[in-house]
């Protein structure tokens, strides 16, 4: 199971996680910094208890395909996706934040 760490660094140092944010019966949201441009991004992942199900890869994949269709979507009451980053196996959802 990976749980990602305050401090930690992911994509080769473009990010640096800072902290987490919450947690919920889906996923793990973090706050994580972009070193280059020091913008913010929410970061959910799969929680543990999901990495570690047999299952896990067929629920990563239909992680990925709710970020794909959120990304379509333009409200002003819907997260806005910015990107998908995967690290160490683990697929992560950046998620614009309000600046």
């Amino acid at each position: 199971m990976k749980l990602w760490t305050p401090k930690q660094s992911l994509k080769n140092g473009r990010f640096m996680i800072q902290k987490v944010l919450g947690g919920g019966g889906f996923g793990v949201t973090y706050s994580a910094l972009e070193q280059r441009t020091g913008k913010v991004f929410a970061i959910k992942t799969l929680n543990p208890m999901h990495q570690s199900q047999e299952d896990f890869q067929e629920k990563q994949e239909k992680f990925v395909n709710e970020a794909l269709r959120l990304r379509g979507c333009n409200h002003p009451h819907i997260v806005k996706v910015y990107e998908l980053i995967q690290e160490d196996g683990m697929w992560g959802i950046l998620l614009l934040t309000i600046p």
